[in-house]
């Protein structure tokens, strides 16, 4: 499903216009990227959890260089499923 497709879809479900569909969203993704980056959790009930995280720095093998470098550390994104989401996905 594409961007497209989604807020197609959520506009039928809402009877919102496509602009209305398209601010909610944008709104919603501009929360969710704001809470991670102040270093909070974000809970979408029956959807799941991001927590942002760090991954530590690292040494890796290059083997085309055959070199050993080392990797600095960086933020990522965790994403961990709610359990009506697990089992609305396993009851199929």
């Amino acid at each position: 499903m594409t961007n497209k497709d989604l807020l197609e879809k959520l506009s039928r479900k809402t009877n919102f216009g496509m602009d209305e569909v398209k601010k909610l969203s944008s709104s919603l993704i501009d929360a969710v990227l704001e809470g991670i980056s102040d270093g909070n959790s974000v809970s979408i009930q029956g959807f799941g959890s991001f927590e942002p995280r760090e991954k530590a720095s690292r040494k890796i093998y290059n083997p085309t260089t055959k070199t050993y470098m080392v990797v600095a550390p960086k933020k990522t994104v965790g994403y961990k499923m709610s359990a009506i989401l697990k089992d609305r996905l396993n009851t199929k």
